[in-house]
């Protein structure tokens, strides 16, 4: 009959919807899934369907996960959120991150992110102990930066003493990535702030 047909239809699609979402889970770092918020699992739904459409970005991101997504305020009327992710998959995620961002951006409507997860190693007090370079907080700042405004390039950075003791961080991207990075300036200085404490300003190379 068509109720029996209606009801078996619904069942098929309830059960391919509840197989893909949970397919799409295994997008989220294992011990984060559990506490995964809507925004996340919207992230991970989004990067799952994407790799199921294209053998290609399927193969680049074997077996990745997100570790996170936060949202934060850039201003009143503009929101924007910070993708995290494992750090040994930065290579594969700088191949296919233009493509992914766009798709993620036009889904939920605001710029997104992608930061490698990172940790500042302390300075050890043992006798002989050096902390590796990549894991002090000048070189972790330094690459955070860099993941914040990828695609663009950073061509030189400079440190200015103000008068108050404090000191001022001007970055200059690469001019040829205007068109593409100054509409996204003020959510770069937000991010960088947000993750570091810092403040910094952004320029391009042509205004140096």
């Amino acid at each position: 009959s068509k109720a029996t047909v209606s009801v078996l239809n619904w069942t098929f699609c309830t059960s391919l919807l509840t197989h893909t979402m949970s397919a799409a889970i295994h997008k989220i770092r294992k011990s984060h899934r559990a506490q995964a918020t809507k925004l996340e699992l919207t992230v991970a739904q989004t990067l799952y369907d994407m790799c199921q459409k294209s053998n290609n970005l399927k193969a680049s991101l074997s077996g990745f996960s997100i570790n996170s997504v936060k949202e934060f305020e850039v201003s009143s009327s503009k929101q924007a959120c910070i993708v995290f992710y494992p750090l040994r998959f930065i290579r594969k995620v700088k191949k296919v991150q233009k493509n992914i961002t766009q798709t993620l951006e036009k889904k939920l409507g605001k710029t997104v992110l992608f930061v490698a997860q990172r940790k500042v190693q302390g300075k050890s007090m043992a006798p002989g102990v050096t902390v590796q370079r990549s894991r002090t907080m000048k070189a972790v700042h330094e690459a955070v930066l860099e993941d914040i405004v990828y695609p663009a390039e950073v061509c030189a950075r400079r440190v200015r003493q103000l008068t108050d003791g404090s000191k001022h961080l001007k970055v200059y991207l690469d001019a040829k990535d205007m068109d593409r990075s100054k509409g996204k300036v003020e959510t770069f200085e937000t991010a960088y702030n947000k993750l570091t404490g810092r403040g910094v300003k952004f320029g391009f190379m042509s205004d140096a």
